[in-house]
């Protein structure tokens, strides 16, 4: 009797220490969500604030009881937007009563103002929801977004895969969907047209649309092969035959059926007599397939494509001549770039019947010949792939008539690419590497730090209205790196004085919340948020070295010693070892106005020395 009352008691104590654990982590996770919004009620503290934060939304409130909707909501947000902005929060019935009067602020129970960079910047303008103010903190300057503009009510917006894939197979009723960024200029030309058509069709058709430029819709623009902004896709809950005894292609997503794309016009009466007669878009006349276009290009398919290239003669169509040096281009009927390359390439592949150059130019479309595209592991369009004797030898990257030619003259491997760029965080120095995680803890700890905030020598960037990476180059990091580092070297041994940089390709979040808007942007701080100043200095050891010795003086960094001897002199000076010097006209405050007003066209360089 005595153990199985001594085993009850240790139940019971082991179940009031879990129950104790269970309340004090939500106890902390609460405390974690007040912490995220921050409260003043002196207004040299808030002014203080907005000196040293640059991205603030304001909650004022007239009673913390009658808008303790909007403040569960608001601190929901705060969380999210930890690292990129703040949320502070301003009761105007307690101590901060003399503020709120002096600010000319009267919340009902409450009003959302936004600051940007000291200085108030708009009312909040959009839902009361977390994740509406989330949005809007990450840019407060960009416009309102598509589902919260009361003019696109009628539209249907569709946020995710998962939602458009039950949306497809619950509606039957006819339906449109737009795939469209926020970014594509076509897009918001044809936004007011869409929702304009989409209040018209109600209760007829379904008009939809979909962010796709999200990172987690990615997966949609591979499912539905979307390429370009805004693209629009028909679909049909219902079976119908096929026109003209062709055979129908059709995607199946739940009830409904992806029919057609969508070629009309933009507007509002193309997308409404659309909807109310959809069809098929004309099909392409006969011969407008590359393929059928005469030209010197040999088209090739899985069936003919071994066959020209090997040298087995007995398997060589009767139309075919053996060619031991071909060069094939791997393309896509929709793709740009490959529409731009094909006239050079007809015209290289003329020349060379013309002047008996040895070798052959073919072409193959991979989206129609998967079997030797997936061979060669075609990814990208165009794929240009050159073959000798048969053998596939190495890749090219030729694009004009000229250097294929030259080429195909003197059919030589393309030199190895260089290695890549060793990261900069990797290369031993006195420079400390920051990301989102660090960046806040680390300034909050250092009195003095300068921080460069760069894009690495060669990085790529996301071509606006097409779904291609570029590379891109930052030449003016790769300068200052070095002598950034060499400054740090300096004050390696100063505790309070710490030199750090931000990757903004990969700590994009970092850069965002800051502003940074090109490559190298340096920005000092002093313990994160005592002050905050950009460095407009010179980029040199020497520049960067004097502004840290004295950072906090007014005047610092606005010194540049490496340009000091060249703004000492006159511009024709500084200017006339360039050839064509002497026809460059000098301009100053007296000269400007009267060289401009003669009426001649004139294009002026500003810029400093």
């Amino acid at each position: 009797m005595d153990i199985t009352v001594k085993i009850k008691t240790i139940v019971t104590l082991v179940f009031l220490i879990l129950l104790l654990e269970v309340d004090h982590h939500v106890a902390k996770q609460s405390a974690q969500k007040a912490n995220a919004v921050e409260e003043v009620s002196d207004f040299k503290e808030f002014k203080k604030l907005l000196r040293t934060k640059n991205n603030v939304l304001v909650c004022f409130v007239s009673s913390s009881k009658q808008a303790s909707p909007i403040i569960k909501i608001f601190r929901e947000a705060a969380e999210s937007v930890k690292g990129q902005g703040t949320m502070l929060l301003i009761d105007c019935s307690g101590e901060s009563k003399k503020m709120c009067k002096k600010l000319k602020v009267n919340p009902n129970p409450f009003v959302l103002k936004h600051y940007k960079d000291g200085e108030y910047h708009k009312d909040y303008d959009r839902l009361q929801t977390a994740q509406s103010m989330v949005k809007f903190m990450r840019d407060p300057a960009g416009d309102i977004p598509w589902e919260e503009d009361s003019a696109a009510e009628d539209v249907m917006h569709i946020s995710d895969a998962l939602t458009l894939n039950r949306f497809l197979k619950k509606e039957l009723k006819p339906t449109l969907v737009m795939f469209y960024a926020p970014w594509c200029g076509f897009c918001k030309q044809l936004k007011p047209e869409y929702a304009a058509a989409a209040a018209e069709l109600k209760g007829h058709s379904v008009l939809a649309a979909i962010d796709v430029n999200r990172p987690e819709n990615t997966v949609i623009r591979h499912q539905y092969n979307i390429t370009g902004f805004p693209t629009m896709l028909y679909f049909d809950g219902l079976s119908s035959t096929a026109e003209d005894g062709e055979i129908e292609v059709r995607i199946s997503v739940g009830n409904g059926y992806q029919k057609y794309v969508y070629e009309g016009e933009n507007n509002k009466d193309g997308l409404i007599g659309f909807m109310k007669n959809p069809r098929k878009p004309a099909g392409k006349p006969k011969g407008s397939e590359w393929a059928q276009v005469k030209s010197e290009v040999v088209h090739l398919t899985s069936d003919t494509f071994d066959a020209f290239l090997k040298k087995n003669l007995t398997t060589v169509p009767f139309f075919f001549q053996l060619e031991p040096s071909v060069l094939v281009m791997f393309y896509a009927p929709w793709c740009g770039h490959c529409t731009r390359m094909k006239p050079e390439y007809e015209k290289a592949a003329e020349t060379l019947k013309k002047e008996n150059i040895p070798g052959a130019l073919a072409a193959v479309d991979a989206t129609k010949e998967t079997v030797v595209a997936s061979k060669y592991s075609i990814s990208g369009y165009p794929s240009v792939k050159y073959f000798k004797n048969g053998e596939f030898a190495f890749d090219t990257n030729l694009r004009d008539a000229g250097k294929i030619l030259e080429f195909m003259r003197n059919p030589r491997k393309p030199p190895p690419p260089p290695p890549p760029e060793q990261p900069w965080s990797e290369e031993p120095s006195e420079v400390v590497h920051l990301d989102a995680e660090t960046f806040k803890p680390f300034l909050k700890k250092k009195k003095h730090t300068l921080v460069m905030f760069y894009a690495p020598c060669k990085y790529t960037i996301l071509l606006a209205n097409t779904d291609e990476n570029v590379p891109a180059r930052c030449g003016h990091c790769k300068k200052a790196k070095p002598e950034f580092v060499a400054a740090a070297e300096e004050f390696k041994d100063d505790s309070k004085v710490e030199f750090a940089a931000v990757d903004c390709t990969l700590h994009s979040s970092v850069c965002s919340a800051l502003e940074v808007k090109g490559y190298p942007t340096i920005k000092y701080f002093h313990y994160y948020n005592k002050e905050t100043k950009n460095y407009s200095g010179g980029r040199v050891k020497a520049d960067l070295v004097n502004f840290m010795l004295d950072p906090l003086n007014p005047l610092a960094g606005m010194i540049n010693t490496s340009t000091v001897e060249a703004a000492e002199k006159p511009p024709s000076q500084e200017w006339g070892t360039f050839p064509g010097a002497e026809h460059v006209v000098h301009l100053d405050d007296d000269s400007f106005d009267k060289v401009i007003s003669e009426g001649n066209p004139v294009l002026v360089m500003f810029y400093a020395p």
